[in-house]
């Protein structure tokens, strides 16, 4: 009795597998009383067709006028009017649309870096992202480059708070834990508090008495550390604070290197800035908010009067619309103190959705993100950075998501059409397939969701962008109508 019971479990997996072997063999798109079966794939883990039966993307079209912006736009009416993804991998990559050609439109940003060479003058760089620039991915790289050709010195600028403190290698940060914070996804928000350039706030604890020669030592506090893996951000030459209105009687104690010195918190703008210079240039400073009533807050900026400041605004999960929160005057009021020259938006991973078959509506509501920032910051140019690879599993296979050359498409008609320029990444990390590249090379260049980058990826773009920006700097609005080259160790086919 004991030995047929063992035998069970055994003949019940034996005959799941035939008939799951059976199912194999069956035409694809078969159909059960009106119910399409699902292929199976009983070897897909393991086995994956002759690279050449996915077929290679088109040449990229010649640069047309952008598509006409439809009425009803949303993600819903796009969808219900879009026909089925398709099932397999071959179809998925027979079916993608050509590559997007990278834009020109770097005149500014140009002209600015011409004259940093030549007279060691500041050129500043805001770069807007998500998660892919999240503790200063890719952007660290990339600063230091820009940084080790035009002169400079560090982190740039530095909320209070952030996600990513426990783990960003350019600037260590510590904070005490009674800061109220508001962002950009944040339900209810005090008129008091209007979210800064990176689309956060921070409310110092009010503190009722203290001692006006000192300020005690529990009010709300926040301490950077530089961080050393790059040279230009050992030590910082210059810390600006940048912070709202408040009490006349606001102070905030600043602690250089261990030297203490109070200051007045006297500003009563919209958007005030206290510059703090140590003798020498310095490696910690930490600031103690001693405040009577709400004041905003909103972060500091380390970096040298002269060469390169580059600053990271990362947002996990944000897909660039809702940067259309942060209110137009602060924005414009950041631009008058900051100076952009370059504005890069890359965005996408949040976005691209296999749900969505027509991206009008991430056109049209990015165009007004743009529009904003060319009127707040009127000297920077404005870079889009087209969608990443990013795998989806279809047919047992990683490959090329079919909603990243639609997103890329769209994005180069934001570009076209707000007059931006255009660079296609995914074109220049290899273009279809090439994140299933990063994530199964030696060593890995991506993470195993086959979407996000690791440090060595962030390194690896940095590269390529950078790669771009010097193309454009020695040979300005002389791009070729093709794509970039792409990365020459990606693979481009599934193997």
């Amino acid at each position: 009795m004991n030995s047929l019971r063992s035998q069970n479990p055994f003949l019940l997996v034996l005959l799941t597998v035939g008939f799951l072997g059976l199912l194999s063999f069956l035409k694809p798109g078969l159909e059960v009383s009106g119910v399409k079966l699902r292929p199976v794939r009983l070897l897909a883990d393991v086995w994956r067709p002759n690279p050449g039966a996915v077929a290679a993307l088109a040449p990229p079209p010649p640069n047309g006028p952008a598509a006409p912006v439809a009425t009803n736009s949303g993600p819903s009416a796009a969808s219900d009017t879009a026909a089925a993804a398709p099932k397999t991998a071959a179809a998925v990559a027979a079916s993608q649309p050509p590559v997007p050609a990278n834009l020109p439109g770097l005149e500014s940003f140009v002209a600015a870096l011409r004259q940093t060479k030549a007279t060691g003058s500041k050129t500043r760089i805001a770069y807007f992202g998500d998660s892919m620039i999240e503790a200063d991915l890719l952007t660290g790289d990339l600063r230091n480059l820009l940084q080790s050709e035009f002169g400079g010195s560090g982190v740039g600028f530095v909320p209070i708070n952030s996600v990513s403190a426990d783990f960003r290698e350019t600037v260590h940060q510590t904070f005490s834990p009674d800061w109220y914070e508001y962002n950009i996804v944040s339900d209810r928000r005090p008129g008091t508090a209007p979210l800064g350039i990176g689309g956060q706030v921070f409310l110092p604890r009010v503190v009722s008495n203290y001692d006006s020669t000192h300020i005690v030592s529990d009010t709300s506090w926040v301490e950077f550390r530089t961080g050393q893996r790059f040279a230009p951000l050992r030590r910082f030459a210059q810390a600006r604070l940048f912070y709202g209105p408040g009490a006349a009687r606001d102070q905030v104690l600043a602690t250089t290197d261990g030297h203490r010195v109070p200051h007045a918190l006297a500003g009563t703008a919209r958007l005030n800035e206290l510059i703090l210079t140590p003798g020498t240039p310095a490696r910690r400073l930490r600031l103690a908010f001693a405040t009577r009533a709400p004041r905003p807050v909103y972060g500091v900026s380390f970096e040298s009067p002269n060469g390169i400041t580059l600053d990271n605004f990362s947002f996990r999960g944000n897909s660039g619309m809702s940067l259309t929160r942060i209110p137009f005057e602060q924005l414009a009021a950041f631009g008058k103190v900051l100076d952009y020259r370059l504005i890069v938006l890359h965005y996408g991973v949040n976005i691209a959705d296999s749900r969505n078959k027509n991206y009008v509506f991430y056109e049209q509501a990015m165009t007004r993100v743009v529009d904003r920032m060319q009127r707040a910051f009127p000297h920077a140019s404005i870079l889009i950075v087209g969608m990443s690879d990013k795998s989806a599993r279809i047919d047992g296979e990683f490959v090329t998501d079919p909603t990243v050359p639609l997103l890329l498409a769209a994005q180069q008609r934001l570009a076209r059409r707000t007059h931006a320029a255009f660079w296609n990444l995914f074109a220049a990390m290899g273009g279809q397939n090439s994140m299933t590249s990063w994530v199964e090379q030696t060593p890995p260049l991506a993470r195993n969701d086959y979407m996000h980058i690791n440090s060595l990826g962030g390194q690896r773009m940095a590269r390529l962008l950078y790669t771009f920006l010097m193309g454009e700097y020695a040979h300005p609005g002389a791009m070729p109508a093709s794509v970039a080259a792409p990365d020459s160790t990606a693979r481009t086919q599934a193997r």
